[in-house]
């Protein structure tokens, strides 16, 4: 028999406001085939999450509109939105991540790219397409493909759930794209991506879609395609603030890193 306890904190605060807190706990076993959920207390973890959540709170932009502070077992982690755009960070690097959110949050949106160009990927943006290309197959168990031989992608997998009573799944835990003697060069004209607001892959298709923030456009490629455009990188993985992975429901996080990366043009 196997046993997993968690226990969660969740608050939403809106411009500097507490407008929503949860807290959850539970226990599941799992006997064979079968899990059996309560919501049994572990006194321990709640005390652990309510210390996380006193140094997520401390740590809080006052400039931030709204904010999504979560604790849960361990891991703590803050959600920072500024006119529709997000970060996912932690206290320790809350900082520096505000820094690369704050001059696109207070200006005028980016212009929609007029014609497709090649892609350079800034601030390990990288790492969220090939959350989708490289991750998300590999959780599942698809076939995979052939990329370029000087990248590295780094991507350890175990069952992970969000809560007591959801299944556990193959998940990803972490991912790091690196290079080993990529060639690179500045494309010119291109598009230069900073922030993308989310990402999924189709497995019946096989298709990777990117929803890119900064500038606001939508990638649809399928993981060939997105192979076959990847031109170069340049420099050592660079930690991506905005990882939040969704799958059936269950809402992890996955930190992610990735070098400098240009790419062909993906439509």
């Amino acid at each position: 028999m196997t046993t997993f306890s968690i226990a969660a904190i969740d608050e939403l605060w809106l411009h500097g406001t507490l407008a929503e807190r949860r807290l959850t706990h539970g226990r599941a076993e799992q006997r064979g085939n079968e899990i059996v959920a309560t919501d049994a207390r572990d006194d321990a973890l709640v005390a652990a999450c309510e210390r996380a959540m006193v140094e997520l709170r401390a740590a809080m932009p006052g400039d931030a509109e709204r904010v999504r502070l979560v604790a849960r077992n361990g891991e703590a982690t803050m959600t920072i939105e500024m006119n529709g755009i997000s970060i996912v960070t932690t206290p320790e690097h809350v900082e520096a991540d505000m820094q690369l959110l704050r001059p696109y949050a207070t200006q005028s949106p980016a212009p929609r790219p007029l014609r497709p160009a090649p892609l350079v990927w800034h601030n390990g943006s990288a790492a969220v397409l090939l959350h989708e290309a490289i991750g998300h197959p590999a959780e599942l168990d698809v076939v995979p493909i052939e990329w370029p031989s000087w990248l590295r992608v780094d991507c350890p997998i175990s069952l992970r759930r969000t809560s007591f009573s959801d299944v556990p799944l193959r998940r990803m835990t972490r991912l790091v794209v690196s290079q080993n003697g990529a060639p690179f060069a500045l494309p010119s004209p291109r598009i230069d991506v900073h922030l993308v607001r989310g990402g999924a892959y189709d497995p019946l298709t096989d298709v990777v879609t990117i929803d890119v923030a900064i500038p606001a456009f939508t990638i649809r490629a399928t993981r060939a395609q997105i192979a076959a455009a990847i031109a170069g990188a340049l420099g050592e993985p660079i930690r991506y603030p905005g990882v939040v992975c969704s799958r059936e429901g269950q809402e992890l996080v996955v930190d992610s890193f990735a070098p400098l990366l240009v790419t062909r043009e993906l439509t």
